[in-house]
């Protein structure tokens, strides 16, 4: 099974190895973009001469992010390109990060405020007012592209600071979703849950346009993203949010007494000296700061000699990217399921989809690796990552009974499970993942059989696991899903 994982993997990965931006050499001089401000006396005040600056070093952090990655961008390229000197940049930013930050900030504001007035000022029904909103965000992925590189797909290059501020974009996304369908004559509600996955899946379709870049003229991100949100309004949203939340309490009390409060599960031990060093790092990156680790350091957390690390690893940054391997092979071996490919389809999908996030939930380690750290530790370690959830989509999606005439909708549906897990990890909520399948399950199968038919097969399966746990009664109420 793990053969047919794999080999979608790495065709997904040849295809998207092209990394989070487009990257150029980097010059040994740098023009400025920006004209400089005249030597000697001028007639600009001192706070003016300051907020000039601070403006031509934003726009050249966002060059400079584009032109090379965050990782691969220096305060001396910065500089260059805002024609500022050295002092002037740390009077105003203790580093690198703080400037990057503070632009992240800076264009999301802006942005977000452009949005919600958008929106606010359209008429008509809910498909009219979201599209005006996709069309403003299309046109600056467009226009600006840069910055919407930067706020897209740089981000989490940046620390936990930048996966923070990216978290909360989104979120700005999902309460607009959420007042949006709530608003919408004759549609209900949808359960937060799913709300998130669909903020996740404009996420994915977006930083996929951006990521293939000029290999994608012909996408109309505005109407994708349109088509992607109009997929999930149902009749049936009541309903389904009843039997979700209901099968959610039962999923919190089984937690509960099965780790009782502040646990988060184990990894179990391993003898094999190869594992135990890949469990080590994996142990060690959630606790320390990745770029500080050293050979000792992942040898001493597995109990063995440096020796034998030096002898299987050629270096920490091959031991990570092999210990993610590690992880994403057993992942992709629960999805490489030959159901998917054959008879009930649907059904094929929701026991899947509750497998692998019974096995996110049970692993805490390997899942906040995959959803954090992973960001952390280098371009190729997020690479590898953007690949699996793309080849866990692939591998879901490939038996559908129908393809979908939306080309992004692969990419959508891999950014909803995926932002669905990162979410439960920043809010320390990992064994909650089992509970959401559900959530998920509705969201990989409404693009291809309808929303209506996916809340059915959602209801009618909770509906049943529910009685034959011997609580028939539905739970009006939702508990709070944190999205971190």
């Amino acid at each position: 099974m793990a053969s047919r994982g794999r080999s979608s993997l790495s065709a997904r990965g040849r295809a998207k190895r092209s990394g989070g931006s487009a990257r150029k050499p980097t010059s040994a001089g740098i023009a400025p973009i920006y004209k400089r401000l005249p030597h000697g006396p001028h007639r600009l005040e001192r706070n003016e001469v300051v907020l000039h600056q601070r403006a031509r070093i934003y726009g050249a952090m966002i060059e400079a992010v584009a032109q090379h990655g965050y990782e691969r961008t220096s305060v001396k390229q910065v500089i260059g390109l805002a024609g500022v000197s050295r002092r002037s940049f740390y009077e105003q930013f203790a580093n690198k990060e703080e400037c990057f930050l503070a632009t992240f900030d800076l264009v999301v504001r802006r942005e977000i405020k452009l949005f919600r007035k958008i929106y606010l000022a359209a008429d008509g029904p809910l498909e009219h007012r979201v599209q005006v909103v996709f069309e403003r965000y299309a046109n600056s992925a467009k226009d600006d592209r840069n910055a919407a590189v930067l706020i897209v797909l740089e981000a989490p290059s940046a620390g936990p600071d930048g996966v923070t501020r990216q978290r909360r974009a989104t979120r700005g996304v999902e309460q607009l979703l959420a007042h949006a369908f709530a608003e919408s004559p004759g549609s209900k509600p949808l359960p937060a849950a799913i709300i998130r996955g669909i903020a996740g899946g404009l996420q994915g379709a977006a930083s996929t346009f951006l990521r293939d870049g000029e290999n994608d003229r012909d996408v109309d991100l505005a109407q994708e993203m349109l088509n992607w949100t109009l997929l999930f309004q149902t009749s049936a949203a009541e309903r389904m949010n009843e039997r979700l939340s209901a099968r959610l309490s039962v999923r919190m009390r089984e937690i509960s007494s099965t780790y009782g409060p502040g646990l988060t599960g184990a990894e179990a031990p391993n003898r094999d000296e190869r594992t135990r060093l890949l469990q080590g790092i994996l142990r060690l990156v959630t606790r320390e700061d990745y770029r500080a680790l050293s050979a000792p350091q992942i040898a001493d957390e597995a109990n063995l000699p440096v020796d034998t690390f030096c002898e299987m690893f050629s270096s920490k940054e091959d031991c990570f990217l092999q210990a993610l391997d590690m992880i994403g092979d057993q992942l992709l071996a629960i999805v490489a399921d030959p159901e998917l490919v054959a008879g009930d389809w649907p059904r094929a999908v929701r026991r899947v989809l509750a497998e692998l996030m019974r096995y996110l939930a049970d692993h805490p380690l390997q899942t906040r690796t995959l959803a954090q750290e992973a960001f952390f530790a280098g371009p190729e370690a997020l690479e590898r990552t953007i690949e699996l959830s793309h080849g866990i989509a692939t591998l879901l999606t490939e038996g559908a009974p129908a393809p979908v005439r939306a080309s992004l909708t692969v990419d959508a549906i891999a950014g909803a499970i995926w932002h669905t897990i990162r979410c439960q990890v920043a809010a320390g909520r990992i064994q909650l993942l089992a509970a959401l399948s559900d959530h998920l399950t509705y969201i990989v199968l409404a693009p291809f059989i309808g929303a209506d038919a996916a809340a059915e097969i959602v209801i009618e399966d909770c509906a049943r696991e529910h009685s034959l746990l011997g609580n028939d009664a539905p739970h009006k109420e939702e508990p709070p899903i944190s999205a971190g």
